[in-house]
């Protein structure tokens, strides 16, 4: 945005509407000014210019941080929602809408990536070469709109935060796996109660320190199982590593070892007493207008990965050499 918008104090009014939300979506001058390209000056007359032309105060100042009026609240909320409108009009009468194009801001959960993320992020960008992705790994809850990011791949139910919206990419079951090393000279489990039998690899929750329980399913009774074992780990990446060497059983999120049952490296059994973990979800934020390449990424990745059941197939033919690693003890 050019600072040439505010001249002589005459004010392009949806140009300074603009200023406003990215003043609000930053909490300061300056970082809306970095990010608008703008002095800071320009950006403080325009809304200043904004309070004077409504007559009411927009914003509380103070040295350390802004925050929003009664009346600057709701006056952000129609701000966002007017200005979203436009943008979906000029999306419509655009080739945007059908070839997204700019660079395209993903957070991705760490697990997330073991989900044959990168093979179908591949697909995707061969799908839109006009658009450039930043992939930000991290487990971190991160705030959207603070960081500049434009949705985020996460593992959760749908966020309570009214500014975010959350669309189900996939179900995801938690399965219990060991590797062939770990089982030649053992009898695969057959039962719930088989896995007291086993070295289970125990993840503890890195802040508390404490395990949890395994959760299983027997026709319809909800079963807990408490795992021992002489390891214990605070990363199911390291977990699944951990199952990989040989070292036990381990208990995770299916998306976690989907590559890892698929090439032989995991085995698992126990499907038949599966249950739900947290489906996988992409959050953006929640005002009327989704971007164009928001949109396609969404659309794109819904179809990636089966809605509901996650990698039947995959599970079904993968408990094969499980089977006969039992029968043969």
């Amino acid at each position: 945005m050019d600072d040439s918008v505010i001249r002589n104090n005459e004010m392009d009014q949806l140009a300074c509407m603009r200023i406003f939300v990215r003043v609000v979506e930053h909490g300061a001058f300056v970082r809306a000014a970095d990010n608008l390209n703008m002095s800071r000056a320009s950006v403080t007359t325009a809304v200043a210019q904004l309070e004077q032309h409504l007559g009411v105060r927009l914003l509380n100042r103070t040295t350390r941080r802004l925050g929003l009026t009664e009346e600057g609240r709701a006056f952000y909320q129609d701000c966002v929602r007017i200005l979203g409108e436009i943008a979906e009009a000029e999306d419509n009468l655009s080739s945007v809408r059908a070839q997204p194009r700019g660079r395209l801001r993903v957070s991705v959960a760490q697990s997330f990536v073991h989900l044959a993320f990168f093979s179908k992020l591949a697909q995707f960008m061969a799908s839109y070469p006009d658009l450039s992705v930043d992939v930000i790994t991290t487990d971190r809850l991160v705030n959207l709109v603070e960081e500049g990011i434009d949705c985020a791949l996460r593992s959760g139910r749908v966020p309570a935060d009214a500014d975010l919206v959350a669309r189900k990419l996939t179900s995801v079951r938690w399965l219990t796996c060991a590797a062939p090393s770990y089982l030649a000279g053992r009898t695969a489990p057959q039962s719930i109660a088989d896995l007291s039998q086993h070295d289970c690899i125990q993840f503890v929750s890195p802040s508390t320190r404490r395990g949890c329980d395994w959760q299983f399913d027997d026709n319809g009774k909800p079963v807990a199982f408490t795992p021992q074992g002489r390891l214990r780990l605070t990363s199911l990446d390291a977990t699944i590593s951990a199952a990989t060497a040989g070292l036990g059983v381990a208990y995770v999120p299916e998306p976690l070892v989907h590559d890892a049952i698929l090439g032989g490296q995991l085995l698992p059994f126990l499907t038949e007493h599966a249950v739900e973990a947290l489906p996988l979800v992409l959050v953006y934020p929640g005002n009327r207008y989704l971007p164009a390449k928001v949109r396609a990424f969404a659309e794109f990745f819904e179809k990636a990965y089966p809605r509901e059941g996650s990698w039947p197939t995959v599970v079904s033919a993968a408990e094969k050499p499980a089977a006969k690693t039992a029968g043969a003890q």
